[in-house]
């Protein structure tokens, strides 16, 4: 069995030269884009009744709160009459501020 062998073309086409067509693209582009935007369409009732699902999911989603790990909480340290004094007295500078 022997390759199919390719043909060379002898001549090459020339590319096509349009420097009409990229105007005429353009104008097109911008008559269909002014049409369409004249031919508003009325929303569909299961289009409304999906956008009131998604924005109810949306709302439930945001009462929930963010998900994620918790954040850390510090060891609750031991009462010593002396740390509760000093917290004290920290809590009263706190409140004098304001």
């Amino acid at each position: 069995m022997t390759k199919a062998k390719s043909r060379v073309r002898a001549h090459a086409r020339p590319a096509p030269s349009h420097p009409k067509s990229s105007d005429d693209a353009s104008a097109h582009y911008h008559r269909e884009k002014a049409r369409r935007s004249r031919r508003t369409q009325p929303e569909s009732d299961l289009m409304a009744a999906a956008r009131r699902e998604y924005l109810a999911l949306l709302e439930a989603e945001a009462a929930k709160g963010k998900g994620g790990r918790p954040k850390k909480k510090p060891a609750k340290p031991v009462n010593d009459e002396s740390d509760a004094d000093e917290r004290d007295e920290a809590n009263e500078d706190e409140a004098g501020d304001e």
